[in-house]
């Protein structure tokens, strides 16, 4: 407002405004003539014809994880959105171009992550009988782990924009529920689509199964018993690693990170999130290693040890003694499903990490594309 007052001409505000409610409240209380969206807009092209008509529940709200836009430009790569699918493929995927199907199937999803999600959403657009299995008590997969890191709680906005939709779609959604291959060759869908997603990788060095080692995910969900002096071995240089390793710091516990990257965080640059990750992450005492390549681990509890060697001058150290150790070693697919049900129903897919463990835009990707085209 106080620009307003010393200037004459009208003033622009827009920096990470992505809810009209927000805009709203900006303009009314006199602190810019005119609101500007574009991270929002590439998410939700239809946010203000949403707005409107008072459809606030089909708004699909960016969550300015900056990975499918300004990370891609970053990296020289098109424009994209980890929301939105269509985003530079708008004359194949855009508004108006989803066709009802020639026959209507009934299609079976197994797993309820973004992927699972997508699939049921769109293919129940197209006028498919739609069941959503998942054996968790919600929706969303792993994103319901990754919102739990310091930092990442608007990753859980992606569950609650799809969710809305599941929820006014005709989705039936089984919740609860371990899907085995004889409940889905009973059941005689005409489509089984399995997206089961991806389960933490093993270290593949001695000791990797000892006592009091864990992965990111028992660390986030709270299944790990940590000691007072922690190492983070990360082998995943983004979110999943630091922003456990800030979980954990903010615990008041120690926290060291070894990486065999050039430095901690090392995928976090395109996304313009190194800078305040690293700078977090020092500001609670926690200490980077880099260029180490671990090989082996050992010790009992309350003295665990760490044996690697400097990927450049290959000399061998070690570390410790620790109390706990703590695995980034990224994810390995969980493909047990799809593998028993080949060649057991009549049409069968998979989608998302158990496809290949990757980041979430392409879960919702495949989701979306094959939810077009069955």
């Amino acid at each position: 407002a106080g620009v307003r007052e010393k200037i004459k001409l009208p003033v622009f505000c827009t920096g990470r405004i992505n809810d009209p409610v927000m805009a709203e409240k900006v303009l009314a209380s006199g602190q810019a003539d005119m609101i500007g969206m574009c991270r929002a807009l590439i998410c939700d092209p239809y946010l203000p014809k949403k707005a409107l008509e008072g459809r606030m529940e089909d708004i699909r709200y960016c969550i300015a994880c900056n990975q499918g836009c300004i990370g891609r430009i970053g990296m020289n790569k098109s424009l994209g959105c980890v929301q939105n699918p269509a985003v530079g493929r708008e004359k194949e995927w855009g508004e108006g171009t989803l066709k009802q199907a020639g026959m209507k199937k009934r299609v079976t999803i197994v797993g309820g992550g973004p992927a699972g999600m997508w699939a049921a959403k769109m293919a129940d657009r197209r006028g498919h009988s739609v069941t959503l299995i998942d054996r968790g008590e919600n929706l969303g997969g792993q994103v319901i782990t990754a919102m739990k890191g310091v930092g990442r709680d608007e990753f859980g906005v992606i569950i609650r924009n799809e969710k809305s939709q599941i929820d006014k779609s005709d989705v039936t959604v089984k919740l609860g529920q371990e899907a085995t291959v004889e409940q889905i060759v009973a059941d005689k869908a005409d489509v089984v689509i399995v997206a089961t997603g991806s389960i933490p990788k093993k270290h593949a060095v001695g000791g990797a199964d000892g006592p009091a080692i864990y992965n990111v995910v028992q660390v986030l969900n709270g299944e790990a018993e940590l000691g007072e002096n922690v190492c983070l071995i990360d082998y995943d240089g983004h979110q999943r690693a630091t922003a456990t390793a800030e979980f954990i710091a903010n615990q008041g516990k120690k926290v060291d990170m070894i990486t065999s990257s050039l430095f901690i965080c090392a995928e976090l640059g395109p996304t313009q999130d190194l800078y305040s990750s690293r700078q977090r992450l020092l500001q609670k005492g926690v200490t980077f290693t880099p260029d180490i390549a671990v090989m082996e681990v050992g010790g009992e509890r309350g003295a665990k040890t760490v044996k690697g060697f400097n990927v450049y001058s290959n000399v061998w150290n070690e570390w410790g003694p620790y109390d706990s150790l703590v695995l980034a070693m990224g994810q390995q697919v969980d493909d047990d499903l799809y593998m028993s049900l080949k060649g057991k129903v009549k049409e069968l897919y998979r989608i998302g990490d158990c496809v290949s463990p990757r980041k979430v835009d392409m879960a919702i990707w495949e989701g979306h594309k094959l939810g077009r085209e069955i």
